[in-house]
């Protein structure tokens, strides 16, 4: 009898993986595609300026921010297949009525009565900043609910075979980040905004049917998934048992109990020992010091060439792929505690290269624009159209040291983000495990939707400081708080292996073999 009890275990090891493996592919497919046609929208809803784009990108982190830990407290409160269903429907239906929205309106703008284009203009922009919104909290609430809660159920007390599932969903996460937008890209180029939008909303209708459908078959092979362990009497959560009547709208009494709930969240995850591991891998969205809008615009700005950038963009996305599959083999050596250790060690001396770039030649670093003289701003720079002449540069030696000298700040700096990404995914895939292994099922949404809410914090921070800094000649000044983050990072992370007695050693303790 316990023979056929584990071949069936090893035979839905063997089959449902997979399923989560295509399941996710679908999911961050969409997100990725979503957020670069979503930025590109708002981009020509108000070509001026990125005024519009970068309060797309608050209003996105503050929705996260605000609500975070309201949807982790409701993850807990309900039935696995009830939450995972709920959220892929809202996020989907999100998408694409944000998509039909605003390509319909830029599609048949010029229809429009001069005179009333700007009142629509604004209410189509607060429209798709309040569905994209809703999206991306129903999108945490999905990545909550299958990448900490389901696969942890799914690989049981194996944490060896936890790490090699969690590597592989990172894996196909930074996939999907490289080709989705590009192929975004290609569909705006081609068939314009209006048949794009029908694209990406017919992709997320026929994409939630695939979900729901591999979700559904994971769900029935593991029976664990149907059973939530109930919260111990002491506990501030009440399990409540998942029954097909349960209405999934009912959530809270009001505005003021979910303020409450979302308090006691905060209580939860800042007395729980994983908080100073949490609190260093939220560090790490401080800093500008990754491929975003804002490092695309400083590098625009430093004569770096378009299809250099996204080249550069590609080899980035393959640094951090092998990060995360180097992790199961990093944690089975060191074991996990320490793997984030290694992982922080290696992106603080990486990022140290973005730090000497500041001191470099071709470096703008200017402190008296301080005092507010005229310069550019770094987010402006992308609306640079214009290209580099190649003739001329084709006619300069490249062997000549002073063809490189006025790059050199800019080189380095490249250098640093793209190496630090190796030891960025390590650390990431170990503070993640570290919040699957650790937290208790009957908390495990509300602490992961604390985390979060506290990543979108500092990334909102990050952004903060940009419109407080926003000239090149002060991007020197962003590097150095981002320096000051990332190590700050460390060692928050440190003093949680401090407090588990993984800080010195590195051979892996005999008990965790």
């Amino acid at each position: 009898m316990a023979e056929v009890m584990n071949n069936g275990r090893m035979d839905a090891f063997s089959r449902s993986p997979w399923s989560i493996y295509t399941a996710h592919a679908l999911s961050t497919w969409g997100d990725n595609m979503w957020w670069f046609a979503g930025g590109c929208y708002m981009m020509e809803l108000h070509k001026d300026s990125l005024r519009l784009t970068a309060t797309y990108g608050m209003a996105i982190a503050a929705s996260v921010i605000l609500f975070g830990a309201y949807i982790g407290r409701w993850i807990d409160k309900t039935g696995r297949l009830t939450a995972a269903r709920t959220f892929l429907a809202i996020q989907n239906t999100a998408v694409s009525l944000c998509a039909m929205l605003l390509a319909g309106f830029i599609s048949y703008r010029t229809e429009i009565d001069p005179e009333k284009e700007v009142m629509f203009t604004y209410f189509v922009s607060i429209g798709g900043i309040v569905l994209a919104s809703v999206a991306r909290l129903a999108s945490s609430g999905t990545n909550i609910i299958i990448q900490k809660d389901w696969i942890v159920v799914i690989a049981g007390d194996d944490t060896d075979y936890l790490a090699k599932m969690n590597s592989i969903l990172r894996t196909i996460e930074l996939t999907t980040y490289m080709i989705a937008p590009a192929v975004a890209g290609q569909l705006f180029t081609f068939l314009g905004f209006g048949w794009t939008g029908v694209f990406i909303s017919a992709w997320n209708l026929v994409s939630v049917c695939l979900e729901y459908f591999l979700l559904a078959k994971i769900y029935k092979t593991y029976p664990d998934l149907a059973m939530k362990r109930n919260a111990d009497s002491n506990d501030i959560i009440k399990h409540l048992e998942e029954s097909s009547e349960e209405n999934p709208l009912q959530i809270s009494a009001g505005f003021l109990e979910g303020m409450k709930e979302a308090f006691d969240g905060w209580q939860i995850y800042m007395n729980h020992p994983v908080r100073f591991a949490g609190v260093g891998l939220a560090c790490l969205y401080m800093t500008v010091l990754g491929f975003d809008n804002i490092t695309y615009g400083y590098c625009l700005m430093q004569k770096v060439p378009h299809a250099a950038l996204g080249a550069l963009v590609g080899v980035s996305a393959l640094v951090g792929v092998a990060g995360s599959l180097a992790y199961p083999i990093f944690r089975q050596r060191f074991g996990l505690e320490r793997t984030g250790l290694l992982g922080m060690f290696l992106l603080v001396s990486c990022s140290s290269l973005a730090l000497l770039s500041v001191f470099l030649p071709g470096s703008p670093l200017d402190l008296s624009h301080l005092t507010f003289q005229e310069t550019e701003a770094i987010i402006e720079s992308l609306n640079i159209t214009e290209t580099v002449d190649l003739k001329a540069v084709a006619e300069k030696n490249w062997l000549d040291p002073d063809f490189w000298a006025p790059f050199s700040s800019v080189l380095v700096l490249l250098s640093g983000i793209i190496l630090a990404r190796f030891g960025l995914w390590v650390v990431d895939l170990t503070v993640s495990q570290l919040l699957q292994e650790t937290v208790k099922e009957d908390v495990r949404g509300v602490i992961n939707g604390i985390q979060d809410s506290m990543n979108n914090t500092f990334d909102l921070t990050k952004c903060i400081l940009v419109i407080l800094l926003p000239a090149q000649e002060t991007f020197g000044l962003l590097i150095f708080a981002s320096f000051v983050s990332i190590n700050f990072g460390w060692l928050m992370y440190a003093l949680y292996c401090r407090s588990q007695g993984h800080l010195f050693s590195f051979c892996k303790k005999t008990n965790d073999v």
